[in-house]
Protein backbone atom coordinates (compact mmCIF):
# COMPACT_ATOMS: atom_id res chain seq x y z
CA UNK A 1 0.00 0.00 0.00
CA UNK A 2 2.64 2.42 0.51
CA UNK A 3 3.13 2.64 -3.44
CA UNK A 4 -0.34 1.62 -4.52
CA UNK A 5 -2.60 4.51 -2.03
CA UNK A 6 -0.25 7.28 -3.78
CA UNK A 7 -0.80 5.24 -7.25
CA UNK A 8 -4.72 5.20 -6.78
CA UNK A 9 -5.34 8.53 -5.46
CA UNK A 10 -3.43 10.52 -8.04
CA UNK A 11 -4.87 8.32 -10.72
CA UNK A 12 -8.23 8.20 -9.83
CA UNK A 13 -8.79 11.88 -9.85
CA UNK A 14 -6.89 13.00 -12.59
CA UNK A 15 -7.84 10.14 -15.12
CA UNK A 16 -10.17 10.93 -18.11
CA UNK A 17 -9.72 9.13 -21.73
CA UNK A 18 -11.89 11.13 -24.24
CA UNK A 19 -11.82 9.37 -27.36
CA UNK A 20 -11.10 6.29 -25.83
CA UNK A 21 -13.41 5.19 -23.68
CA UNK A 22 -17.31 6.27 -24.06
CA UNK A 23 -18.04 7.43 -20.31
CA UNK A 24 -14.30 9.08 -20.38
CA UNK A 25 -14.40 10.80 -17.28
CA UNK A 26 -16.54 7.85 -15.16
CA UNK A 27 -15.42 4.92 -16.20
CA UNK A 28 -11.83 5.27 -15.71
CA UNK A 29 -12.59 6.23 -11.73
CA UNK A 30 -14.53 3.49 -11.39
CA UNK A 31 -11.74 1.22 -12.92
CA UNK A 32 -8.67 2.77 -10.72
CA UNK A 33 -10.84 2.12 -7.69
CA UNK A 34 -11.76 -1.82 -8.85
CA UNK A 35 -8.27 -2.49 -9.77
CA UNK A 36 -6.42 -0.83 -7.07
CA UNK A 37 -8.63 -2.40 -4.33
CA UNK A 38 -8.01 -5.62 -6.05
CA UNK A 39 -4.41 -5.03 -6.02
CA UNK A 40 -4.52 -4.10 -2.51
CA UNK A 41 -6.22 -7.43 -1.07
CA UNK A 42 -3.87 -9.82 -2.63
CA UNK A 43 -1.36 -8.27 -0.13
CA UNK A 44 -2.61 -10.92 2.36
CA UNK A 45 0.39 -10.54 5.66
CA UNK A 46 0.64 -6.59 5.21
CA UNK A 47 -2.66 -6.37 5.50
CA UNK A 48 -3.72 -8.82 8.42
CA UNK A 49 -1.03 -6.57 10.10
CA UNK A 50 -2.79 -3.56 9.59
CA UNK A 51 -5.91 -4.67 10.63
CA UNK A 52 -4.31 -5.70 13.71
CA UNK A 53 -3.04 -2.32 14.30
CA UNK A 54 -6.78 -0.41 13.60
CA UNK A 55 -8.54 -2.49 16.20
CA UNK A 56 -6.23 -1.81 18.32
CA UNK A 57 -7.34 1.92 18.80
CA UNK A 58 -11.22 2.77 19.54
CA UNK A 59 -11.90 4.72 16.84
CA UNK A 60 -10.13 2.40 14.93
CA UNK A 61 -12.44 -0.18 15.78
CA UNK A 62 -15.62 1.84 15.31
CA UNK A 63 -14.11 2.76 11.80
CA UNK A 64 -14.23 -0.89 10.89
CA UNK A 65 -17.55 -1.63 12.23
CA UNK A 66 -19.14 1.01 10.96
CA UNK A 67 -17.40 -0.05 7.47
CA UNK A 68 -18.60 -3.23 7.91
CA UNK A 69 -22.25 -2.20 8.59
CA UNK A 70 -22.31 -0.48 5.46
CA UNK A 71 -21.37 -3.30 3.15
CA UNK A 72 -24.60 -5.30 4.90
CA UNK A 73 -26.36 -1.89 4.57
CA UNK A 74 -25.33 -1.97 1.08
CA UNK A 75 -25.71 -5.73 0.16
CA UNK A 76 -29.76 -5.62 1.92
CA UNK A 77 -30.72 -2.69 0.46
CA UNK A 78 -29.45 -4.06 -3.61
CA UNK A 79 -31.17 -7.31 -3.02
CA UNK A 80 -34.31 -5.64 -1.90
CA UNK A 81 -33.98 -2.96 -4.87
CA UNK A 82 -36.61 -2.43 -6.99
CA UNK A 83 -33.87 -2.95 -9.73
CA UNK A 84 -31.39 -5.05 -8.37
CA UNK A 85 -29.49 -5.41 -11.75
CA UNK A 86 -29.12 -1.25 -11.61
CA UNK A 87 -28.19 -1.11 -7.89
CA UNK A 88 -25.28 -4.16 -8.44
CA UNK A 89 -23.49 -2.28 -11.59
CA UNK A 90 -24.66 1.33 -11.07
CA UNK A 91 -25.69 3.88 -13.44
CA UNK A 92 -24.12 5.53 -16.37
CA UNK A 93 -23.36 8.87 -14.59
CA UNK A 94 -21.43 7.78 -11.87
CA UNK A 95 -20.95 3.96 -11.51
CA UNK A 96 -21.93 4.33 -7.89
CA UNK A 97 -23.36 0.90 -7.18
CA UNK A 98 -22.87 -2.23 -4.53
CA UNK A 99 -19.80 -2.98 -6.61
CA UNK A 100 -18.35 -0.01 -6.56
CA UNK A 101 -19.49 0.97 -2.77
CA UNK A 102 -17.96 -2.53 -1.69
CA UNK A 103 -14.44 -1.34 -3.36
CA UNK A 104 -14.72 1.66 -1.97
CA UNK A 105 -15.55 0.55 1.66
CA UNK A 106 -12.54 -2.09 1.30
CA UNK A 107 -10.03 0.50 0.01
CA UNK A 108 -10.75 2.94 3.19
CA UNK A 109 -10.27 0.30 5.46
CA UNK A 110 -7.01 -1.30 3.97
CA UNK A 111 -6.13 2.93 3.99
CA UNK A 112 -6.99 3.03 7.90
CA UNK A 113 -5.24 0.12 8.69
CA UNK A 114 -1.71 0.86 6.57
CA UNK A 115 -2.25 4.34 7.99
CA UNK A 116 -1.78 3.13 11.61
CA UNK A 117 0.54 1.02 10.35
CA UNK A 118 2.68 3.34 8.79
CA UNK A 119 2.41 6.97 9.37
CA UNK A 120 4.61 7.97 6.93
CA UNK A 121 1.90 6.54 4.44
CA UNK A 122 -0.65 9.74 5.57
CA UNK A 123 1.77 11.95 4.68
CA UNK A 124 2.11 10.39 1.29
CA UNK A 125 -1.46 10.17 0.51
CA UNK A 126 -1.88 13.83 1.57
CA UNK A 127 0.49 15.08 -0.33
CA UNK A 128 -1.07 12.97 -3.65
CA UNK A 129 -4.27 14.26 -2.75
CA UNK A 130 -3.07 17.98 -2.31
CA UNK A 131 -1.19 17.36 -5.69
CA UNK A 132 -3.72 15.96 -7.82
CA UNK A 133 -6.13 18.91 -6.16
CA UNK A 134 -3.74 21.79 -7.70
CA UNK A 135 -3.06 20.17 -10.96
CA UNK A 136 -7.36 20.06 -11.67
CA UNK A 137 -6.86 23.67 -10.25
CA UNK A 138 -4.63 24.22 -12.89
CA UNK A 139 -6.68 22.65 -15.95
CA UNK A 140 -10.14 23.91 -14.08
CA UNK A 141 -8.58 27.68 -14.10
CA UNK A 142 -7.52 27.17 -18.06
CA UNK A 143 -10.74 25.92 -18.85
CA UNK A 144 -12.15 29.25 -17.16
CA UNK A 145 -10.07 31.37 -19.57
CA UNK A 146 -11.04 29.43 -22.52
CA UNK A 147 -8.06 26.79 -22.93
CA UNK A 148 -8.82 23.27 -23.32
CA UNK A 149 -7.24 20.44 -25.16
CA UNK A 150 -8.78 17.58 -24.27
CA UNK A 151 -12.93 18.21 -23.82
CA UNK A 152 -15.50 20.57 -25.79
CA UNK A 153 -15.65 24.13 -24.03
CA UNK A 154 -19.08 24.22 -25.12
CA UNK A 155 -20.06 21.17 -22.61
CA UNK A 156 -19.63 23.56 -20.13
CA UNK A 157 -20.94 26.72 -20.82
CA UNK A 158 -23.68 28.44 -20.53
CA UNK A 159 -26.26 31.43 -21.25
CA UNK A 160 -25.65 34.05 -24.10
CA UNK A 161 -23.83 37.29 -24.31
CA UNK A 162 -23.01 39.08 -21.23
CA UNK A 163 -25.15 36.67 -19.10
CA UNK A 164 -22.64 33.46 -20.93
CA UNK A 165 -21.00 31.78 -17.86
CA UNK A 166 -18.62 28.95 -17.60
CA UNK A 167 -18.09 26.09 -14.88
CA UNK A 168 -15.16 23.96 -15.72
CA UNK A 169 -15.22 20.90 -14.63
CA UNK A 170 -11.31 19.91 -15.43
CA UNK A 171 -11.36 16.18 -14.93
CA UNK A 172 -14.56 15.72 -12.58
CA UNK A 173 -17.40 16.06 -15.07
CA UNK A 174 -19.27 18.96 -13.41
CA UNK A 175 -18.08 21.90 -11.90
CA UNK A 176 -19.77 20.62 -8.43
CA UNK A 177 -17.73 17.78 -8.22
CA UNK A 178 -14.65 19.07 -9.18
CA UNK A 179 -14.92 22.03 -6.82
CA UNK A 180 -15.66 19.74 -3.46
CA UNK A 181 -13.05 17.46 -4.42
CA UNK A 182 -10.67 20.64 -4.05
CA UNK A 183 -11.65 20.92 -0.59
CA UNK A 184 -9.84 17.58 0.42
CA UNK A 185 -6.75 18.97 -1.45
CA UNK A 186 -6.47 22.24 -0.24
CA UNK A 187 -7.15 21.30 3.55
CA UNK A 188 -4.93 18.54 2.95
CA UNK A 189 -1.82 21.09 1.82
CA UNK A 190 -2.85 23.15 4.59
CA UNK A 191 -1.67 19.79 6.95
CA UNK A 192 1.19 19.79 5.53
CA UNK A 193 2.22 22.98 5.58
CA UNK A 194 5.52 21.55 8.09
CA UNK A 195 6.25 18.79 5.87
CA UNK A 196 6.29 19.99 2.22
CA UNK A 197 6.07 24.12 2.38
CA UNK A 198 6.73 25.08 -1.30
CA UNK A 199 3.22 22.56 -2.16
CA UNK A 200 1.21 23.82 0.64
CA UNK A 201 1.93 27.46 -0.10
CA UNK A 202 1.08 26.73 -4.30
CA UNK A 203 -1.76 24.92 -3.15
CA UNK A 204 -3.24 27.53 -0.76
CA UNK A 205 -3.05 29.93 -3.94
CA UNK A 206 -4.67 27.51 -6.85
CA UNK A 207 -6.97 26.11 -4.92
CA UNK A 208 -9.35 28.97 -3.60
CA UNK A 209 -9.30 30.57 -7.42
CA UNK A 210 -10.19 26.95 -9.04
CA UNK A 211 -13.25 27.09 -6.38
CA UNK A 212 -14.38 30.57 -7.01
CA UNK A 213 -13.90 30.48 -10.58
CA UNK A 214 -16.18 26.85 -10.96
CA UNK A 215 -18.94 29.03 -9.63
CA UNK A 216 -19.95 26.42 -7.02
CA UNK A 217 -21.86 28.09 -4.12
CA UNK A 218 -21.80 24.93 -2.44
CA UNK A 219 -17.83 24.71 -2.62
CA UNK A 220 -17.72 28.04 -1.38
CA UNK A 221 -19.87 27.72 1.70
CA UNK A 222 -17.82 24.16 2.30
CA UNK A 223 -14.84 26.48 2.01
CA UNK A 224 -16.01 29.27 4.49
CA UNK A 225 -17.38 26.22 7.03
CA UNK A 226 -13.84 25.24 6.66
CA UNK A 227 -12.05 28.00 7.15
CA UNK A 228 -14.08 29.00 9.91
CA UNK A 229 -13.14 25.26 11.68
CA UNK A 230 -9.47 25.80 11.01
CA UNK A 231 -9.43 29.53 12.66
CA UNK A 232 -11.60 28.15 15.92
CA UNK A 233 -9.48 25.20 16.17
CA UNK A 234 -5.79 26.55 15.55
CA UNK A 235 -6.27 30.07 16.46
CA UNK A 236 -3.82 31.48 14.21
CA UNK A 237 -2.05 34.90 14.40
CA UNK A 238 -5.00 37.84 13.58
CA UNK A 239 -2.31 39.33 11.90
CA UNK A 240 -1.86 36.69 9.02
CA UNK A 241 -5.92 36.17 9.28
CA UNK A 242 -5.99 39.46 8.03
CA UNK A 243 -3.57 39.14 5.81
CA UNK A 244 -5.01 36.64 3.81
CA UNK A 245 -8.22 37.86 3.43
CA UNK A 246 -6.91 40.92 1.80
CA UNK A 247 -5.02 38.93 -0.61
CA UNK A 248 -8.38 37.38 -1.73
CA UNK A 249 -10.52 40.23 -1.81
CA UNK A 250 -7.32 42.26 -3.86
CA UNK A 251 -7.57 39.16 -5.96
CA UNK A 252 -11.07 38.44 -6.52
CA UNK A 253 -11.19 42.66 -7.00
CA UNK A 254 -8.07 42.19 -10.06
CA UNK A 255 -10.09 39.25 -11.59
CA UNK A 256 -13.22 41.47 -11.52
CA UNK A 257 -11.80 44.23 -13.69
CA UNK A 258 -10.37 41.91 -16.34
CA UNK A 259 -12.50 41.03 -19.36
CA UNK A 260 -12.70 36.98 -17.99
CA UNK A 261 -14.13 38.83 -14.72
CA UNK A 262 -17.27 39.39 -17.01
CA UNK A 263 -18.27 35.44 -17.11
CA UNK A 264 -17.53 35.74 -12.85
CA UNK A 265 -20.19 38.83 -13.14
CA UNK A 266 -22.63 36.54 -14.66
CA UNK A 267 -21.95 33.92 -12.52
CA UNK A 268 -22.96 36.08 -9.46
CA UNK A 269 -26.50 37.63 -11.37
CA UNK A 270 -27.59 33.89 -12.27
CA UNK A 271 -26.50 33.00 -8.43
CA UNK A 272 -28.41 36.01 -7.47
CA UNK A 273 -31.47 35.23 -9.69
CA UNK A 274 -31.91 31.68 -8.45
CA UNK A 275 -31.29 32.30 -4.77
CA UNK A 276 -33.18 28.84 -3.93
CA UNK A 277 -30.16 26.79 -5.90
CA UNK A 278 -32.85 25.54 -8.67
CA UNK A 279 -35.20 22.81 -7.81
CA UNK A 280 -33.27 21.81 -4.61
CA UNK A 281 -35.63 22.99 -2.07
CA UNK A 282 -38.30 21.34 -3.93
CA UNK A 283 -36.24 18.49 -4.42
CA UNK A 284 -35.84 17.98 -1.47
CA UNK A 285 -39.12 17.75 -0.28
CA UNK A 286 -40.31 15.16 -2.49
CA UNK A 287 -37.20 13.22 -2.10
CA UNK A 288 -37.50 12.91 1.81
CA UNK A 289 -41.15 12.13 0.96
CA UNK A 290 -39.86 9.23 -0.98
CA UNK A 291 -37.04 8.17 1.46
CA UNK A 292 -39.31 8.00 4.21
CA UNK A 293 -42.15 5.60 2.60
CA UNK A 294 -39.20 3.53 1.53
CA UNK A 295 -37.45 3.86 5.72
CA UNK A 296 -36.21 -0.11 6.27
CA UNK A 297 -34.01 -0.65 3.28
CA UNK A 298 -34.62 2.17 0.68
CA UNK A 299 -35.42 1.66 -2.93
CA UNK A 300 -31.93 0.35 -3.77
CA UNK A 301 -28.78 2.03 -4.76
CA UNK A 302 -28.44 3.99 -7.83
CA UNK A 303 -32.53 3.48 -8.47
CA UNK A 304 -33.42 7.18 -8.00
CA UNK A 305 -33.84 8.67 -11.59
CA UNK A 306 -36.33 5.31 -11.91
CA UNK A 307 -38.10 5.40 -8.46
CA UNK A 308 -37.98 9.23 -8.11
CA UNK A 309 -40.83 10.65 -11.16
CA UNK A 310 -43.33 9.05 -9.20
CA UNK A 311 -42.95 11.06 -6.52
CA UNK A 312 -42.15 14.27 -8.08
CA UNK A 313 -44.65 16.86 -7.28
CA UNK A 314 -46.89 18.80 -9.67
CA UNK A 315 -44.89 22.10 -8.14
CA UNK A 316 -41.90 20.82 -9.23
CA UNK A 317 -42.55 19.26 -12.57
CA UNK A 318 -44.69 22.99 -13.25
CA UNK A 319 -41.05 24.46 -12.34
CA UNK A 320 -39.05 22.29 -13.97
CA UNK A 321 -40.53 20.71 -16.89
CA UNK A 322 -37.41 19.77 -18.66
CA UNK A 323 -35.43 18.31 -15.95
CA UNK A 324 -34.33 14.72 -15.21
CA UNK A 325 -33.42 14.69 -11.73
CA UNK A 326 -30.77 11.62 -11.23
CA UNK A 327 -29.95 12.69 -7.40
CA UNK A 328 -31.43 14.39 -4.72
CA UNK A 329 -28.50 16.66 -5.03
CA UNK A 330 -27.73 16.00 -1.12
CA UNK A 331 -25.32 13.30 0.46
CA UNK A 332 -27.74 12.15 3.32
CA UNK A 333 -31.04 12.06 1.27
CA UNK A 334 -28.96 10.14 -1.28
CA UNK A 335 -28.40 7.45 1.57
CA UNK A 336 -31.58 7.77 2.66
CA UNK A 337 -32.98 7.08 -0.69
CA UNK A 338 -30.69 3.80 -1.79
CA UNK A 339 -30.26 2.49 1.48
CA UNK A 340 -33.44 3.32 3.83
CA UNK A 341 -32.99 4.72 7.67
CA UNK A 342 -30.29 1.99 9.05
CA UNK A 343 -28.16 2.67 5.91
CA UNK A 344 -28.62 6.63 6.60
CA UNK A 345 -27.53 5.83 10.10
CA UNK A 346 -24.77 4.02 9.33
CA UNK A 347 -23.41 6.96 7.47
CA UNK A 348 -24.38 9.64 9.66
CA UNK A 349 -21.83 7.80 12.43
CA UNK A 350 -19.18 7.86 9.45
CA UNK A 351 -19.78 11.59 9.33
CA UNK A 352 -19.64 11.46 12.98
CA UNK A 353 -16.60 9.49 13.59
CA UNK A 354 -13.91 11.42 12.59
CA UNK A 355 -14.87 14.70 14.31
CA UNK A 356 -14.46 13.10 17.39
CA UNK A 357 -10.11 13.46 16.91
CA UNK A 358 -10.65 17.10 15.34
CA UNK A 359 -8.63 18.97 17.73
CA UNK A 360 -5.74 15.37 17.03
CA UNK A 361 -5.96 17.11 13.63
CA UNK A 362 -7.19 20.67 13.12
CA UNK A 363 -6.37 21.01 9.23
CA UNK A 364 -8.02 17.41 8.08
CA UNK A 365 -10.73 17.91 10.22
CA UNK A 366 -11.82 21.43 8.91
CA UNK A 367 -11.54 19.34 5.56
CA UNK A 368 -14.48 17.55 6.96
CA UNK A 369 -16.45 19.94 7.92
CA UNK A 370 -15.69 21.91 4.11
CA UNK A 371 -16.40 18.75 2.27
CA UNK A 372 -19.91 17.77 4.36
CA UNK A 373 -21.06 21.52 4.34
CA UNK A 374 -20.42 21.28 0.32
CA UNK A 375 -22.06 17.16 -0.05
CA UNK A 376 -25.57 18.97 1.30
CA UNK A 377 -25.89 20.24 -2.22
CA UNK A 378 -25.12 17.59 -4.31
CA UNK A 379 -24.53 13.71 -4.09
CA UNK A 380 -21.02 11.80 -3.67
CA UNK A 381 -19.53 10.49 -6.75
CA UNK A 382 -16.24 8.02 -7.07
CA UNK A 383 -14.02 10.78 -6.41
CA UNK A 384 -15.83 12.58 -3.84
CA UNK A 385 -16.33 9.69 -1.74
CA UNK A 386 -12.90 8.51 -1.82
CA UNK A 387 -11.77 11.31 -0.91
CA UNK A 388 -13.96 11.67 1.94
CA UNK A 389 -13.45 8.35 3.13
CA UNK A 390 -9.32 8.97 2.88
CA UNK A 391 -9.90 11.54 4.73
CA UNK A 392 -12.26 9.88 7.03
CA UNK A 393 -9.12 7.06 7.42
CA UNK A 394 -6.50 9.54 8.37
CA UNK A 395 -8.12 10.91 11.23
CA UNK A 396 -9.34 7.62 12.90
CA UNK A 397 -5.86 6.01 12.58
CA UNK A 398 -4.20 4.39 15.43
CA UNK A 399 -1.21 6.33 17.45
CA UNK A 400 0.02 4.11 18.97
CA UNK A 401 1.73 0.13 18.12
CA UNK A 402 0.11 -2.37 20.27
CA UNK A 403 2.26 -4.77 22.67
CA UNK A 404 3.37 -8.37 20.44
CA UNK A 405 1.02 -9.02 17.66
CA UNK A 406 1.07 -11.62 14.89
CA UNK A 407 1.15 -10.57 11.42
CA UNK A 408 0.69 -13.76 10.38
CA UNK A 409 -2.90 -14.66 8.70
CA UNK A 410 -4.47 -18.12 7.73
CA UNK A 411 -7.83 -16.78 6.19
CA UNK A 412 -6.66 -15.59 2.09
CA UNK A 413 -9.46 -17.42 0.14
CA UNK A 414 -11.77 -14.35 0.64
CA UNK A 415 -9.51 -11.65 0.15
CA UNK A 416 -8.26 -13.63 -2.87
CA UNK A 417 -11.85 -13.89 -4.25
CA UNK A 418 -12.50 -10.64 -3.80
CA UNK A 419 -9.78 -9.20 -5.38
CA UNK A 420 -10.32 -11.66 -8.80
CA UNK A 421 -13.92 -10.29 -8.83
CA UNK A 422 -12.64 -6.88 -8.27
CA UNK A 423 -11.06 -7.08 -11.24
CA UNK A 424 -12.88 -8.98 -13.86
CA UNK A 425 -15.10 -6.20 -13.08
CA UNK A 426 -12.56 -3.01 -13.81
CA UNK A 427 -12.10 -5.05 -16.90
CA UNK A 428 -15.64 -5.38 -17.91
CA UNK A 429 -16.31 -1.90 -17.73
CA UNK A 430 -13.29 -0.66 -19.63
CA UNK A 431 -13.91 -3.70 -22.18
CA UNK A 432 -17.65 -2.74 -22.23
CA UNK A 433 -16.33 1.06 -23.21
CA UNK A 434 -14.11 0.74 -25.55
CA UNK A 435 -16.70 -1.19 -27.65
CA UNK A 436 -19.12 1.76 -27.06
CA UNK A 437 -16.46 4.25 -28.16
CA UNK A 438 -16.05 1.89 -31.31
CA UNK A 439 -19.79 2.17 -31.74
CA UNK A 440 -19.47 6.38 -31.50
CA UNK A 441 -16.64 6.67 -33.70
CA UNK A 442 -18.67 4.52 -36.18
CA UNK A 443 -21.77 6.38 -36.55
CA UNK A 444 -20.17 9.30 -36.52
CA UNK A 445 -18.63 7.80 -39.68
CA UNK A 446 -21.70 6.61 -41.32
CA UNK A 447 -20.66 2.81 -40.87
CA UNK A 448 -24.05 1.38 -39.11
CA UNK A 449 -22.81 -2.23 -39.80
CA UNK A 450 -19.81 -1.81 -38.15
CA UNK A 451 -21.40 -0.07 -35.17
CA UNK A 452 -24.35 -2.96 -34.80
CA UNK A 453 -21.65 -5.38 -34.46
CA UNK A 454 -19.51 -3.14 -32.19
CA UNK A 455 -22.75 -2.75 -30.52
CA UNK A 456 -23.50 -6.61 -29.93
CA UNK A 457 -19.20 -6.95 -28.34
CA UNK A 458 -20.24 -3.78 -25.59
CA UNK A 459 -23.25 -5.83 -24.40
CA UNK A 460 -21.22 -8.97 -24.13
CA UNK A 461 -19.16 -7.44 -21.77
CA UNK A 462 -21.20 -5.06 -20.15
CA UNK A 463 -22.06 -5.17 -16.70
CA UNK A 464 -25.83 -5.39 -15.17
CA UNK A 465 -27.12 -1.65 -14.70
CA UNK A 466 -26.83 1.50 -16.85
CA UNK A 467 -26.39 1.42 -20.31
CA UNK A 468 -25.79 3.24 -23.73
CA UNK A 469 -28.91 1.62 -25.40
CA UNK A 470 -31.15 5.29 -25.60
CA UNK A 471 -28.13 6.70 -27.71
CA UNK A 472 -27.50 3.76 -29.58
CA UNK A 473 -31.15 3.35 -30.67
CA UNK A 474 -31.26 7.12 -31.45
CA UNK A 475 -28.17 7.35 -33.54
CA UNK A 476 -29.49 4.07 -35.29
CA UNK A 477 -32.59 5.72 -36.11
CA UNK A 478 -30.72 8.52 -37.73
CA UNK A 479 -29.14 6.42 -40.08
CA UNK A 480 -32.25 5.16 -41.28
CA UNK A 481 -31.46 1.04 -39.80
CA UNK A 482 -34.73 0.57 -37.89
CA UNK A 483 -34.52 -3.13 -36.63
CA UNK A 484 -31.43 -2.08 -34.87
CA UNK A 485 -32.92 1.08 -33.43
CA UNK A 486 -36.05 -0.95 -32.44
CA UNK A 487 -34.52 -3.86 -31.11
CA UNK A 488 -31.95 -1.99 -28.80
CA UNK A 489 -34.77 0.48 -28.06
CA UNK A 490 -37.30 -2.51 -26.17
CA UNK A 491 -34.29 -3.69 -24.68
CA UNK A 492 -33.31 -0.77 -23.00
CA UNK A 493 -36.45 -0.31 -20.84
CA UNK A 494 -35.97 -3.00 -18.93
CA UNK A 495 -32.16 -1.62 -17.78
CA UNK A 496 -32.36 2.04 -18.13
CA UNK A 497 -31.63 4.02 -15.35
CA UNK A 498 -34.31 6.44 -16.56
CA UNK A 499 -37.13 3.86 -17.68
CA UNK A 500 -39.76 7.07 -18.39
CA UNK A 501 -37.43 8.44 -21.13
CA UNK A 502 -36.21 5.09 -22.10
CA UNK A 503 -40.24 4.12 -23.28
CA UNK A 504 -40.37 7.83 -24.87
CA UNK A 505 -37.47 6.96 -26.96
CA UNK A 506 -39.19 3.69 -28.12
CA UNK A 507 -42.51 5.57 -28.88
CA UNK A 508 -40.68 7.72 -30.82
CA UNK A 509 -38.90 5.19 -32.46
CA UNK A 510 -42.09 2.72 -33.33
CA UNK A 511 -44.42 5.65 -34.41
CA UNK A 512 -41.34 6.04 -37.13
CA UNK A 513 -42.08 2.34 -38.56
CA UNK A 514 -45.99 2.58 -38.19
CA UNK A 515 -46.48 0.50 -34.88
CA UNK A 516 -49.43 2.80 -33.77
CA UNK A 517 -50.67 0.17 -31.29
CA UNK A 518 -46.75 -0.09 -29.95
CA UNK A 519 -46.93 3.63 -29.80
CA UNK A 520 -49.63 4.28 -28.13
CA UNK A 521 -48.52 1.44 -25.02
CA UNK A 522 -45.32 2.72 -25.05
CA UNK A 523 -46.33 6.33 -24.31
CA UNK A 524 -48.83 4.93 -21.41
CA UNK A 525 -45.64 3.15 -19.93
CA UNK A 526 -43.79 6.44 -20.22
CA UNK A 527 -46.71 8.12 -17.91
CA UNK A 528 -47.16 5.20 -15.57
CA UNK A 529 -43.05 5.56 -15.02
CA UNK A 530 -43.02 9.94 -14.70
CA UNK A 531 -47.14 10.90 -13.70
CA UNK A 532 -46.01 14.71 -13.91
CA UNK A 533 -43.98 14.75 -17.23
CA UNK A 534 -45.41 16.65 -19.71
CA UNK A 535 -43.51 15.08 -22.75
CA UNK A 536 -45.13 11.86 -22.96
CA UNK A 537 -48.95 13.45 -22.18
CA UNK A 538 -48.41 16.09 -24.93
CA UNK A 539 -47.18 13.20 -27.46
CA UNK A 540 -50.37 10.79 -26.41
CA UNK A 541 -52.99 13.51 -27.11
CA UNK A 542 -51.71 14.63 -30.51
CA UNK A 543 -52.02 10.54 -31.57
CA UNK A 544 -55.16 10.25 -29.81
CA UNK A 545 -56.37 12.86 -31.52
CA UNK A 546 -55.20 11.78 -34.84
CA UNK A 547 -57.20 8.56 -34.12
CA UNK A 548 -60.55 10.75 -33.19
CA UNK A 549 -60.48 10.06 -30.12
CA UNK A 550 -60.73 13.74 -29.01
CA UNK A 551 -62.22 12.98 -25.10
CA UNK A 552 -58.97 11.03 -24.37
CA UNK A 553 -56.73 13.74 -26.23
CA UNK A 554 -58.07 16.34 -24.82
CA UNK A 555 -58.16 14.94 -21.57
CA UNK A 556 -54.24 14.10 -22.33
CA UNK A 557 -53.58 17.45 -23.30
CA UNK A 558 -55.01 19.53 -20.45
CA UNK A 559 -52.75 17.58 -18.25
CA UNK A 560 -49.28 18.32 -20.14
CA UNK A 561 -50.55 21.89 -20.86
CA UNK A 562 -50.70 22.34 -16.85
CA UNK A 563 -47.29 20.09 -15.70
CA UNK A 564 -45.56 22.09 -18.96
CA UNK A 565 -46.09 24.92 -16.65
CA UNK A 566 -46.16 27.53 -19.34
CA UNK A 567 -43.02 26.95 -20.33
CA UNK A 568 -43.75 25.62 -23.97
CA UNK A 569 -46.46 27.14 -25.69
CA UNK A 570 -46.73 24.84 -28.07
CA UNK A 571 -48.29 22.21 -25.39
CA UNK A 572 -50.91 24.81 -25.31
CA UNK A 573 -51.49 25.35 -29.04
CA UNK A 574 -51.74 21.50 -29.66
CA UNK A 575 -54.52 21.47 -26.62
CA UNK A 576 -56.20 24.45 -28.49
CA UNK A 577 -56.17 22.63 -31.78
CA UNK A 578 -57.45 19.20 -29.87
CA UNK A 579 -60.60 21.04 -28.93
CA UNK A 580 -60.85 22.49 -32.18
CA UNK A 581 -60.67 19.72 -33.99
CA UNK A 582 -63.01 18.31 -31.04
CA UNK A 583 -65.74 21.16 -31.83
CA UNK A 584 -65.80 20.43 -35.81
CA UNK A 585 -66.14 16.88 -35.47
CA UNK A 586 -69.60 17.79 -33.33
CA UNK A 587 -71.05 20.04 -35.69
CA UNK A 588 -70.02 17.64 -38.91
CA UNK A 589 -72.79 16.13 -40.82
CA UNK A 590 -73.75 12.38 -39.44
CA UNK A 591 -72.43 10.16 -42.77
CA UNK A 592 -74.66 8.84 -44.82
Amino acid sequence: MAILAPVVLVLLPLLILPGTLFYYDVTPKAAVLLLGTAAGLICFDANASAMRMLLATRYGRWFAALLGCQLVSLILSTAASTNPALSAGGTNWRRYGLITQTALALFALMLAGHFSLNPRLVVRALRATAVVASVAAVYGILQYFGWDPLLPAESYQAGEGEFAIVRPPATFGHAAYFATYLLFGLFAAISLRQEDRWLSRLAIVLIPMAILLSGTRAALLGLLAGLVTLMALARPRLRTVALVAALALGGVAALLLTPAGKRLEARVHWSVDDARGGARLLLWRDSLRMGVSHWMVGTGLETFGNSFPAWESKELARQYPDFFHESPHNMFLDVLNAQGVPGLLVWVGLCVLPLLSIRREPALGAGWVAALVSLQFSSPTVATALGLLCLAAAMVRGQKNPAGFDSATRRRLTPGILAIGLAMTGLMLVMTDLHLQRVKSSLDAGRGEDAAAAYRQASRWALPGGNAGIYYSRRMAVLGRWPDALEAARRTVQTAEDRQNAFYNLAVIQAAVNDATGVESSLRAAIGNAPNWFKPRWTLAQILALQGRFDEAEREGAIAADLAGGRHPEVGEALSKIRQSKQLSRQAPPAR
